[in-house]
Protein backbone atom coordinates (compact mmCIF):
# COMPACT_ATOMS: atom_id res chain seq x y z
CA UNK A 1 0.00 0.00 0.00
CA UNK A 2 1.07 3.72 -0.76
CA UNK A 3 1.74 5.75 2.40
CA UNK A 4 -0.51 9.29 2.23
CA UNK A 5 1.32 10.92 4.87
CA UNK A 6 0.23 12.24 8.70
CA UNK A 7 -2.31 14.21 9.94
CA UNK A 8 -2.49 15.69 13.69
CA UNK A 9 -6.12 15.96 15.25
CA UNK A 10 -7.19 18.41 17.39
CA UNK A 11 -8.48 15.81 19.38
CA UNK A 12 -5.28 13.62 20.27
CA UNK A 13 -5.17 12.30 23.64
CA UNK A 14 -8.48 11.25 23.86
CA UNK A 15 -8.95 8.01 25.44
CA UNK A 16 -12.44 6.84 25.72
CA UNK A 17 -13.29 3.66 23.98
CA UNK A 18 -14.24 3.70 20.10
CA UNK A 19 -17.88 4.81 19.09
CA UNK A 20 -19.98 4.79 16.01
CA UNK A 21 -22.86 6.97 15.68
CA UNK A 22 -25.42 6.82 12.80
CA UNK A 23 -26.06 10.38 12.03
CA UNK A 24 -28.26 9.51 8.96
CA UNK A 25 -27.75 8.17 5.24
CA UNK A 26 -24.47 7.69 4.39
CA UNK A 27 -23.09 10.04 7.70
CA UNK A 28 -21.61 8.11 10.12
CA UNK A 29 -19.20 10.02 13.09
CA UNK A 30 -16.66 7.51 14.24
CA UNK A 31 -14.60 8.42 17.32
CA UNK A 32 -11.91 6.78 17.92
CA UNK A 33 -8.09 6.88 19.85
CA UNK A 34 -8.80 10.52 20.10
CA UNK A 35 -9.80 11.32 16.39
CA UNK A 36 -13.46 12.29 15.26
CA UNK A 37 -14.18 11.57 11.96
CA UNK A 38 -17.28 12.44 9.64
CA UNK A 39 -18.23 10.07 6.58
CA UNK A 40 -20.18 11.68 3.41
CA UNK A 41 -22.09 15.08 5.87
CA UNK A 42 -25.53 15.28 5.02
CA UNK A 43 -26.39 17.25 8.16
CA UNK A 44 -29.46 19.62 6.90
CA UNK A 45 -32.85 19.67 5.58
CA UNK A 46 -32.14 19.76 2.30
CA UNK A 47 -29.84 17.95 0.23
CA UNK A 48 -30.59 19.20 -3.59
CA UNK A 49 -34.08 18.16 -4.15
CA UNK A 50 -33.84 15.54 -1.55
CA UNK A 51 -35.29 16.61 2.35
CA UNK A 52 -34.28 14.70 5.61
CA UNK A 53 -36.53 13.07 7.70
CA UNK A 54 -37.18 13.32 11.13
CA UNK A 55 -34.99 15.80 13.41
CA UNK A 56 -31.98 17.13 12.19
CA UNK A 57 -28.20 15.85 13.62
CA UNK A 58 -27.34 17.89 16.91
CA UNK A 59 -25.01 20.72 15.57
CA UNK A 60 -21.98 19.07 17.81
CA UNK A 61 -21.84 16.30 15.46
CA UNK A 62 -19.88 18.63 12.83
CA UNK A 63 -17.16 20.47 15.80
CA UNK A 64 -13.97 19.26 16.41
CA UNK A 65 -13.72 17.58 13.31
CA UNK A 66 -10.22 15.83 12.80
CA UNK A 67 -11.17 14.20 9.12
CA UNK A 68 -13.70 13.89 6.81
CA UNK A 69 -14.15 11.02 4.27
CA UNK A 70 -16.01 11.28 0.78
CA UNK A 71 -16.83 7.82 -0.38
CA UNK A 72 -17.87 9.88 -4.10
CA UNK A 73 -18.98 12.71 -5.57
CA UNK A 74 -23.24 12.52 -5.69
CA UNK A 75 -24.82 15.22 -4.13
CA UNK A 76 -26.53 12.99 -1.70
CA UNK A 77 -22.73 12.26 0.11
CA UNK A 78 -20.89 15.43 -1.23
CA UNK A 79 -23.03 18.50 -0.13
CA UNK A 80 -21.31 21.60 -0.13
CA UNK A 81 -24.06 23.00 2.23
CA UNK A 82 -23.52 20.29 5.11
CA UNK A 83 -19.77 20.59 4.70
CA UNK A 84 -19.85 24.15 5.23
CA UNK A 85 -21.08 22.92 8.78
CA UNK A 86 -17.82 21.59 9.41
CA UNK A 87 -14.28 22.27 10.95
CA UNK A 88 -12.50 23.93 8.67
CA UNK A 89 -9.56 22.38 10.28
CA UNK A 90 -10.40 19.18 9.16
CA UNK A 91 -8.42 17.14 6.39
CA UNK A 92 -10.84 15.91 3.43
CA UNK A 93 -10.27 12.36 2.16
CA UNK A 94 -11.98 11.64 -1.08
CA UNK A 95 -11.19 10.35 -4.51
CA UNK A 96 -10.05 12.32 -7.20
CA UNK A 97 -11.40 15.40 -8.10
CA UNK A 98 -13.01 16.21 -5.01
CA UNK A 99 -10.66 19.02 -4.59
CA UNK A 100 -12.95 21.22 -7.02
CA UNK A 101 -15.94 20.88 -4.64
CA UNK A 102 -13.84 21.44 -1.12
CA UNK A 103 -11.77 23.61 -1.97
CA UNK A 104 -14.81 26.55 -2.52
CA UNK A 105 -16.16 25.62 0.90
CA UNK A 106 -13.25 26.85 2.80
CA UNK A 107 -10.86 23.51 3.78
CA UNK A 108 -7.27 23.72 3.33
CA UNK A 109 -6.10 20.38 3.38
CA UNK A 110 -7.52 18.04 0.67
CA UNK A 111 -6.41 14.68 -0.22
CA UNK A 112 -7.37 13.52 -3.10
CA UNK A 113 -6.81 9.06 -2.76
CA UNK A 114 -7.17 6.01 -4.65
CA UNK A 115 -7.46 2.80 -3.95
CA UNK A 116 -4.48 0.37 -1.10
CA UNK A 117 -3.46 3.99 -0.45
CA UNK A 118 -2.88 4.70 3.68
CA UNK A 119 -3.12 8.24 5.50
CA UNK A 120 -2.69 8.73 9.51
CA UNK A 121 -4.54 10.24 11.70
CA UNK A 122 -3.13 10.29 15.05
CA UNK A 123 -3.19 7.34 15.73
CA UNK A 124 -5.52 5.88 13.38
CA UNK A 125 -5.12 4.59 9.91
CA UNK A 126 -7.18 5.73 7.38
CA UNK A 127 -7.13 3.29 3.92
CA UNK A 128 -9.10 3.81 0.65
CA UNK A 129 -10.47 1.02 -0.68
CA UNK A 130 -12.65 -0.42 -3.69
CA UNK A 131 -16.45 0.29 -4.19
CA UNK A 132 -18.70 -0.40 -7.28
CA UNK A 133 -20.96 2.42 -7.85
CA UNK A 134 -21.62 5.22 -10.51
CA UNK A 135 -18.45 7.64 -11.08
CA UNK A 136 -20.09 11.01 -12.21
CA UNK A 137 -21.35 13.74 -10.04
CA UNK A 138 -23.55 14.53 -12.94
CA UNK A 139 -24.49 12.57 -16.09
CA UNK A 140 -22.10 15.05 -18.46
CA UNK A 141 -18.91 15.50 -15.52
CA UNK A 142 -15.80 13.75 -15.51
CA UNK A 143 -16.10 10.03 -13.70
CA UNK A 144 -13.75 9.23 -10.81
CA UNK A 145 -14.01 6.13 -9.02
CA UNK A 146 -16.03 5.74 -5.91
CA UNK A 147 -13.76 4.67 -2.51
CA UNK A 148 -14.58 3.07 0.71
CA UNK A 149 -12.62 3.32 3.57
CA UNK A 150 -10.77 0.88 6.17
CA UNK A 151 -10.05 2.70 9.55
CA UNK A 152 -8.42 1.11 11.87
CA UNK A 153 -7.19 1.63 15.05
CA UNK A 154 -8.11 -0.03 18.73
CA UNK A 155 -10.53 -1.18 16.67
CA UNK A 156 -10.96 -1.67 12.62
CA UNK A 157 -13.88 -0.41 10.98
CA UNK A 158 -15.30 -0.52 7.56
CA UNK A 159 -17.03 2.24 5.84
CA UNK A 160 -18.34 0.74 2.63
CA UNK A 161 -19.82 4.02 1.31
CA UNK A 162 -22.12 3.45 -1.30
CA UNK A 163 -21.23 -0.04 -3.13
CA UNK A 164 -22.53 -2.79 -4.98
CA UNK A 165 -21.25 -6.34 -4.36
CA UNK A 166 -17.72 -6.89 -6.07
CA UNK A 167 -14.94 -9.64 -7.12
CA UNK A 168 -12.19 -9.11 -3.85
CA UNK A 169 -14.48 -7.61 -0.83
CA UNK A 170 -12.96 -10.70 1.31
CA UNK A 171 -9.81 -9.48 0.90
CA UNK A 172 -10.17 -6.64 2.12
CA UNK A 173 -9.10 -7.55 5.62
CA UNK A 174 -8.62 -9.98 7.75
CA UNK A 175 -10.73 -8.94 10.33
CA UNK A 176 -13.50 -6.11 10.70
CA UNK A 177 -14.42 -5.30 14.14
CA UNK A 178 -17.54 -2.90 13.08
CA UNK A 179 -18.67 -2.79 9.02
CA UNK A 180 -21.11 0.08 8.03
CA UNK A 181 -23.09 -1.72 5.14
CA UNK A 182 -25.59 0.37 2.63
CA UNK A 183 -28.77 -1.43 2.21
CA UNK A 184 -30.84 0.96 0.38
CA UNK A 185 -31.14 4.04 -1.45
CA UNK A 186 -32.54 7.48 -1.32
CA UNK A 187 -36.49 7.04 -1.43
CA UNK A 188 -37.90 3.57 -1.78
CA UNK A 189 -36.14 3.07 -5.20
CA UNK A 190 -34.87 -0.72 -6.02
CA UNK A 191 -31.27 -0.57 -4.42
CA UNK A 192 -29.90 -3.53 -6.60
CA UNK A 193 -27.62 -2.91 -9.22
CA UNK A 194 -25.39 -0.25 -8.15
CA UNK A 195 -26.10 -0.86 -4.80
CA UNK A 196 -26.12 -3.47 -2.07
CA UNK A 197 -30.25 -4.10 -0.19
CA UNK A 198 -30.79 -6.25 2.78
CA UNK A 199 -30.09 -9.53 0.86
CA UNK A 200 -27.00 -8.55 -0.92
CA UNK A 201 -25.75 -6.97 2.19
CA UNK A 202 -25.76 -10.00 3.73
CA UNK A 203 -24.02 -11.58 1.64
CA UNK A 204 -21.31 -9.03 2.22
CA UNK A 205 -21.47 -10.53 5.76
CA UNK A 206 -20.50 -13.65 4.39
CA UNK A 207 -17.48 -12.11 2.53
CA UNK A 208 -16.59 -9.94 5.00
CA UNK A 209 -17.30 -11.85 8.11
CA UNK A 210 -16.90 -8.70 10.91
CA UNK A 211 -18.35 -8.93 14.30
CA UNK A 212 -20.58 -6.42 14.29
CA UNK A 213 -22.35 -5.14 11.04
CA UNK A 214 -24.88 -1.81 11.01
CA UNK A 215 -26.92 -0.99 8.56
CA UNK A 216 -26.77 2.42 7.02
CA UNK A 217 -28.19 4.48 4.20
CA UNK A 218 -31.61 3.56 5.03
CA UNK A 219 -34.57 6.04 6.84
CA UNK A 220 -33.25 9.04 6.45
CA UNK A 221 -33.48 11.24 2.68
CA UNK A 222 -36.73 10.69 0.36
CA UNK A 223 -37.95 13.02 -2.70
CA UNK A 224 -41.03 15.01 -1.34
CA UNK A 225 -44.07 15.00 -4.07
CA UNK A 226 -47.75 13.61 -4.14
CA UNK A 227 -46.60 10.11 -2.50
CA UNK A 228 -45.11 11.23 0.53
CA UNK A 229 -47.77 14.60 1.26
CA UNK A 230 -48.48 15.52 4.66
CA UNK A 231 -46.64 13.89 7.84
CA UNK A 232 -48.96 11.25 8.27
CA UNK A 233 -47.73 9.74 4.67
CA UNK A 234 -44.19 10.50 5.35
CA UNK A 235 -44.48 8.93 8.71
CA UNK A 236 -45.65 5.69 6.46
CA UNK A 237 -42.63 6.07 4.43
CA UNK A 238 -40.22 6.14 7.22
CA UNK A 239 -42.12 3.31 8.48
CA UNK A 240 -41.48 0.82 4.87
CA UNK A 241 -38.07 2.04 5.09
CA UNK A 242 -37.51 0.63 8.45
CA UNK A 243 -38.71 -2.54 7.41
CA UNK A 244 -35.37 -2.65 5.38
CA UNK A 245 -32.64 -2.59 8.30
CA UNK A 246 -35.19 -5.55 10.15
CA UNK A 247 -35.43 -7.11 6.97
CA UNK A 248 -31.65 -7.66 6.76
CA UNK A 249 -30.93 -8.38 10.17
CA UNK A 250 -33.32 -11.17 9.67
CA UNK A 251 -31.67 -12.55 6.96
CA UNK A 252 -28.48 -11.88 8.73
CA UNK A 253 -29.51 -14.51 11.47
CA UNK A 254 -30.40 -17.08 9.04
CA UNK A 255 -26.94 -16.55 6.70
CA UNK A 256 -24.20 -15.13 8.99
CA UNK A 257 -25.65 -15.70 12.79
CA UNK A 258 -22.34 -15.24 14.19
CA UNK A 259 -22.37 -11.72 13.28
CA UNK A 260 -23.74 -9.45 15.50
CA UNK A 261 -26.41 -7.32 13.70
CA UNK A 262 -27.23 -3.59 15.85
CA UNK A 263 -29.65 -1.62 14.15
CA UNK A 264 -29.00 2.26 14.92
CA UNK A 265 -31.84 5.14 14.40
CA UNK A 266 -30.63 8.29 12.86
CA UNK A 267 -28.53 9.67 16.01
CA UNK A 268 -28.28 6.34 17.83
CA UNK A 269 -24.61 5.22 18.77
CA UNK A 270 -22.90 1.95 20.00
CA UNK A 271 -19.77 1.46 21.52
CA UNK A 272 -17.20 -0.28 20.91
CA UNK A 273 -14.27 -2.61 23.19
CA UNK A 274 -11.04 -1.54 22.09
CA UNK A 275 -8.79 -5.12 20.86
CA UNK A 276 -5.47 -5.76 22.64
CA UNK A 277 -2.67 -3.61 20.51
CA UNK A 278 -1.06 -7.26 19.87
CA UNK A 279 -4.36 -8.88 18.48
CA UNK A 280 -4.76 -6.08 15.86
CA UNK A 281 -4.99 -7.15 12.15
CA UNK A 282 -4.29 -6.27 9.21
CA UNK A 283 -5.44 -5.90 5.09
CA UNK A 284 -3.36 -8.80 4.99
CA UNK A 285 -2.62 -12.19 6.89
CA UNK A 286 -2.76 -12.18 10.73
CA UNK A 287 -5.61 -13.10 13.47
CA UNK A 288 -7.42 -10.45 15.65
CA UNK A 289 -9.23 -11.28 18.89
CA UNK A 290 -12.72 -9.44 19.15
CA UNK A 291 -14.06 -7.75 21.97
CA UNK A 292 -17.33 -6.59 23.57
CA UNK A 293 -19.61 -4.14 21.24
CA UNK A 294 -22.46 -1.83 23.90
CA UNK A 295 -24.86 -0.27 22.94
CA UNK A 296 -25.76 3.58 23.49
CA UNK A 297 -28.79 5.03 22.21
CA UNK A 298 -27.48 8.89 23.30
CA UNK A 299 -27.22 10.74 19.93
CA UNK A 300 -23.95 12.26 18.89
CA UNK A 301 -23.53 15.12 21.37
CA UNK A 302 -20.39 16.78 22.66
CA UNK A 303 -17.04 15.88 21.13
CA UNK A 304 -15.42 13.19 22.64
CA UNK A 305 -12.83 14.20 25.45
CA UNK A 306 -9.49 15.67 24.52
Amino acid sequence: MDEAGDVTPESAGADSKPRVTYVGHGTVLIEMDGVRILTDPSLRRWTGALRRYGPLPDPATARHIDAVLISHLHLDHLDPSSLRMVSKSAVVIGPPLVGRTIHRVGFKTVIETRRETVLHVGDVDVVAVHAAHTKRRWVLSAPTEPLGFIIQGSATIYFAGDTALFDGMDDLHDRIDVALLPIETWGVRPPEGRHMSPRTATKALSLLKPRVAVPIHWGTLYLPGSAYAGKQATYAWFQKTRKRPEEFAALAAEVAPEVDVRLLDPGESLTVEPREPADQGGPAGGDVAGGDVASDDTAAGAPAAR
